[in-house]
């Protein structure tokens, strides 16, 4: 989390994929990326960019795991979360930190 906000887009090759398209609706346009945390478990935090601010900020949107290169949740659901925060900005929150 901190290397994305000290670098942005220019986060070092492979951590940062997409954007990512639905499995369920392949006709959607897709905002969505996916940071690659490798660990016991491939973490695959949903996010994308903006949306209120395109240049200088990124949203987390939705958490994910994957497993056999299969993702637990759809980019769908991701970009319905985006949507809400573009119809209610208040809903987002700065990053914080667990100690």
């Amino acid at each position: 989390m901190d290397l994305l906000a000290l670098s942005g887009p220019n986060l070092p090759p492979g951590l940062l994929a997409g954007p990512i398209k639905s499995k369920r609706d392949r006709k959607m346009q897709s905002h969505i990326y996916k940071l690659i945390i490798h660990g016991e478990k491939m973490l695959r935090p949903m996010l994308c960019k903006g949306p209120i601010e395109m240049d200088n900020e990124y949203t987390m949107l939705i958490g994910a795991i994957e497993a056999d290169f299969k993702l637990d949740v759809d980019a769908e659901d991701a970009e319905i979360r985006r949507a809400e925060i573009i119809s209610n900005p208040k809903r987002r929150r700065i990053n914080g930190r667990y100690v």
